[in-house]
């Protein structure tokens, strides 16, 4: 059976895209919460879910997505990771690191152009790295870096405002 391919083609858009991660918000992972996706995005969510929000520095964090195709073997996946500087070594902070790596999750990445990306919506995302610091010098960052990764069969799918609106954002006190 052939594949059909559609192709809309794309022009360059305008300069006004910036790098980096705003914000990150993690949830309990659960494939049943998301619904269809649709031309690259979630259209509706299946149930009310929430997420906990992270902040981050300015120019410290990042996600990125690579395809991952064999010809040989007619596979292709998206291997996604999201790598997070969180300031100040606390004991509070230690006991959600031990949460994160005991975890499956959900991550909404809310990058510096207002875009929400869906991280291991199909499969979960997973803490597979990081390192605490005190750091050596007075600049260096006392604090964590982490690394978060999924292998999914889809792209990261974008949040619509309406599936947004179904998702309770819970912010940091």
């Amino acid at each position: 059976m052939a594949c059909s391919l559609t192709i809309a083609g794309r022009s360059l858009p305008c300069k006004d895209a910036i790098g980096g991660v705003k914000k990150v918000y993690f949830g309990e992972f659960d494939a049943t919460d998301w619904g269809d996706v649709s031309n690259g995005a979630i259209g509706n969510s299946e149930a009310a879910v929430t997420v906990y929000g992270f902040e981050v520095l300015k120019n410290t964090s990042y996600f990125t997505e690579t395809i991952t195709a064999s010809v040989e073997n007619g596979t292709v996946f998206y291997s996604q990771e999201v790598s997070l500087t969180f300031p100040k070594l606390t004991a509070a902070d230690q006991a959600q690191l031990q949460q994160f790596g005991k975890g499956r999750l959900i991550i909404i990445v809310l990058d510096n152009n207002d875009n929400y990306w869906l991280v291991g919506v199909r499969r979960a995302a997973e803490l597979t790295g990081g390192t605490a610091s005190t750091g050596t010098a007075y600049g260096d960052v006392n604090g964590y870096q982490l690394t978060f990764t999924a292998e999914e069969p889809i792209p990261a799918p974008s949040l619509t405002k309406d599936t947004a609106a179904q998702v309770t954002f819970t912010e940091a006190a």
